[in-house]
């Protein structure tokens, strides 16, 4: 069974069980939308979804509990326990996490500043540029660059 298939079971279980109508738990949807999702016609963003839980007044978590628990063909007890051990082995489990993505230096930067590093610590030790660029594996006019290259941060 598919994930889609999944979760439009379990909007359509939880839909039934609290006696909505599909016209009712739309909201901000329209019914046909939550007729698609419950066909598995179409999928559910995370905000659709937090929208969705928040309709069905379950939390967004629980709604996509089951949803995995379903794919997963397990109980949600074992579904969320198995979150639980690898949230636990990532060392998350009792983290307060970020709430928005942080501004990353792209690769190639991080690659860069290595370089420029392990060039910086070669002219520290007084090793000549040529020497350097042997140790380093680097081209001599990169390496004469780097050494020049007077970087902050």
């Amino acid at each position: 069974m598919s994930l889609r298939k999944s979760y439009a079971a379990v909007v359509q279980l939880l839909r039934t069980r609290k006696g909505l109508s599909q016209a009712k738990l739309a909201g901000s949807l329209t019914q046909a939308h939550v007729s698609e999702l419950e066909l598995g016609r179409s999928s559910a963003t995370i905000e659709m979804s937090a929208r969705l839980a928040s309709a069905l007044k379950v939390e967004p978590i629980t709604l996509l509990a089951l949803a995995a628990a379903s794919h997963k063909r397990c109980t949600v007890r074992e579904a969320l326990l198995a979150a639980l051990a690898e949230a636990e082995g990532l060392g998350l489990a009792d983290a307060l996490l970020p709430s928005e993505p942080q501004a990353l230096a792209a690769p190639s930067v991080v690659e860069a500043r290595k370089k420029w590093l392990a060039v910086q610590e070669l002219k520290k030790r007084g090793l000549s540029q040529s020497q350097a660029a042997k140790e380093l594996g680097l081209p001599e006019s990169t390496l004469r660059r780097l050494w020049h290259q007077n970087i902050t941060n």
